[in-house]
Order: C-alpha cells, then structure tokens, then sequence
C-alpha cells in the first residue's frame, strides 16, 4: 500500500551527497533526487539503525 507523503524537509547538502543521490538516479533505483532521499530513509528504516 502505498503511504501518503505530505510533510515537506528542506536541508543544505554537500556536493559529494548530491553526486550520490544522482547515481541512485543514473543507477535507475529512483527517478529523481527526491525520490532517492525516500529510497534511503526507507533503506534506513528497514534496516535498522545502530
């Protein structure tokens, strides 16, 4: 089932973490940056933090 997204996060990020979220998208793994960010939380969430 797919969630309802309507809280907005803006932040400041580095030139090395846009290069890493461009090559999720070149890579094929999301379709826009955006849709990266929601990738790695998800990543995150699923597994776990330390």
């Amino acid at each position: 089932m797919k969630s309802t997204k309507s809280i907005t996060v803006a932040a400041k990020i580095s030139q090395d973490q846009i290069d890493a979220l461009d090559k999720l998208v070149t890579d094929g793994v999301a379709k826009t940056r955006s849709a990266a960010i929601q990738y790695l939380i998800s990543q995150h969430m699923i597994l776990g933090s330390k």
